[in-house]
């Protein structure tokens, strides 16, 4: 599957983008926390931006990408994928933090939505 031109490449797009929102949000709440009150519409606009490109992006990853991949990948490779996923979560995030994480999210529902 080409990376330029298809649904990989429209994905790289968008994770250049989102890191693009997520620096600006970043400016924004140095320059709301050195006192420049106007900092906070640019947070809350990229804010904005960026949730909407997630749930956008997630659409995608869930409904084109995935049963792509689920298609041209044999049972050995996903298997192999699995194993090096649990991996990355074992050594680079940690032990239960994707569950810690889930539980923040259902506490924030509860709160805000």
């Amino acid at each position: 599957m080409p990376r330029q031109g298809g649904p990989i490449g429209v994905m790289l797009i968008e994770h250049t983008e989102g890191r693009e929102y997520v620096r600006e949000m970043k400016e924004a709440a140095e320059k709301y926390a050195a006192g420049d009150q106007k900092a906070g519409l640019r947070f809350a606009e990229n804010a904005r931006r960026y949730a909407g490109l997630l749930s956008q992006h997630i659409h995608k990853e869930d409904n084109i990408l995935y049963p792509i991949a689920d298609a041209r990948l044999s049972p050995q490779t996903q298997a192999g994928l699995e194993k090096d996923f649990e991996r990355v979560e074992e050594e680079v995030v940690g032990a239960g933090k994707h569950e810690e994480y889930h539980r923040l999210l259902e506490k924030l529902e509860k709160t805000y939505c």
